[in-house]
């Protein structure tokens, strides 16, 4: 099925797309990365204020690439890899509900992994959007995708009602359709290439 500008379908999930030990080597990563440069946090402008999060970050531009033949021949579309974002969130963080802009055309988002220090083992914090009005949760495991078109699927998630320690990591990986009208505008996401941390100025 293909997945371009003129389909209705505007996600879909995708099982076991990352392995386990991708998994647990990115959050692991994500963590000591949190641990040791705290600084890395939205602020007041940004989707999720005081979450640790990291544009371009040299491992998750790695998925970016890694990822890009396998979403490709999944939605039947050729991409251009604009950018990888991480986020660590923590207690009480609101994803309020958004569309993604024009350099996130196709998007991923992938749980890396997660820990609920009071909740059992049937809750999860799922991302959720909005399909002919009606609110879909898509519940995902640690290595699940969400494969979806940023730019037009509202989502977001409710507050994180957990205890202190606990955590969720969140990878994201946006592109754009190759022949599309934000291919060549949003190309690396204004970067000479994929991997460099500035933007061509």
């Amino acid at each position: 099925m293909s997945f371009d500008r003129d389909t209705p379908e505007k996600y879909r999930i995708i099982k076991q797309f990352l392995t386990d030990d991708i998994c647990k080597i990115v959050e692991q990563y994500c963590l000591f990365k949190m641990l040791n440069e705290p600084g890395l946090v939205e602020n007041e402008t940004q989707q999720c204020p005081g979450t640790h999060s990291v544009h371009g970050d040299i491992l998750t531009e790695s998925l970016l690439l890694y990822a890009k033949p396998i979403i490709e021949n999944e939605i039947n579309l050729k991409l251009v890899p604009t950018y990888s974002y991480y986020r660590v969130y923590k207690p009480g963080d609101i994803l309020h509900d958004h569309t993604d802009r024009d350099a996130c055309e196709v998007s991923a988002t992938i749980t890396i992994g997660y820990r609920y220090n009071d909740k059992d083992d049937k809750y999860r914090w799922s991302l959720y959007g909005y399909v002919d009005g009606e609110k879909r949760y898509l519940d995902c495991e640690p290595g699940d995708a969400i494969i979806y078109k940023g730019c037009e699927l509202e989502h977001g998630r409710d507050r994180f009602d957990v205890s202190k320690y606990s955590y969720q990591v969140q990878v994201f990986l946006h592109y754009v359709a190759a022949e599309g009208v934000f291919a060549e505008k949003c190309k690396y996401d204004g970067r000479k290439g994929i991997g460099c941390i500035k933007k061509v100025t």
